[in-house]
């Protein structure tokens, strides 16, 4: 199966053009469909994280995805990872994925000795890398990580300028590197600028998310 229909349940808008591009890219026959709480992220926020009637909101939206005949369902928010991670896919029947996992999974498998976590925000740069860490600890690799912010790139929506600002970031590492993951959704236009100016493989979450949406297709046809 090469077409369906793929859920995008996301928490900020911002999330939906990089993931639905790389949907169409891994998947051109696929039909997006976006569900969006634009109040979810600030309410945990406000909250100190999610709680469980923010979670049992999550789930709410993934039961109608699944139930309106999506194929397979993506979250884009990391922050609700865990209602993904919950999900029975013998009684889904699709796969309902987080957003970072697929990321976490190919660095795993690529195995290398030094990543660069990027991000345009502090607080995404830790949590990003605390996981990354946790995950890749968990697996049995043990990559350094090396954390970069690139702040201007979050007071900005033009793509060129975020490449640029990240870019930037980038080449201030001053240790060697065997990959670059970019720690936020909203990073992923500037994977194939940042691969080909440094030579390096670049991971963003959307592409590996969208590929293993594919490969979950493939399976079920």
């Amino acid at each position: 199966m090469t077409s369906g229909r793929i859920a995008l349940i996301s928490t900020t808008p911002k999330a939906v053009p990089p993931a639905a591009a790389a949907v169409g890219a891994a998947l051109p026959e696929a039909t997006v469909w976006n569900l969006i709480d634009d109040r979810l992220l600030a309410d945990a926020t406000a909250e100190g994280g999610v709680t469980p009637s923010l979670g049992e909101r999550m789930d709410r939206l993934i039961d109608l995805a699944v139930a309106g005949g999506a194929d397979g369902v993506l979250l884009t928010c990391s922050q609700f990872g865990g209602r993904a991670r919950i999900r029975d896919p013998r009684r889904d029947g699709v796969a309902v994925l987080a957003a970072d996992d697929p990321l976490f999974a190919e660095v795993a498998a690529a195995a290398p000795e030094t990543v660069v976590v990027v991000a345009s925000l502090a607080s995404s740069a830790a949590d990003s890398t605390a996981r990354l860490g946790a995950y890749l600890t968990e697996a049995g690799a043990g990559a350094e990580l090396v954390t970069v912010v690139a702040e201007d790139a979050a007071t900005t929506d033009d793509p060129a300028l975020v490449t640029r600002e990240l870019t930037d970031a980038v080449a201030a590492v001053g240790v060697p590197y065997d990959l670059i993951v970019l720690a936020q959704y909203s990073l992923a236009p500037a994977a194939e600028a940042l691969a080909e100016r440094f030579g390096t493989p670049v991971l963003d979450g959307p592409s590996a998310a969208a590929r293993r949406l594919a490969q979950s297709l493939e399976t079920r046809a």
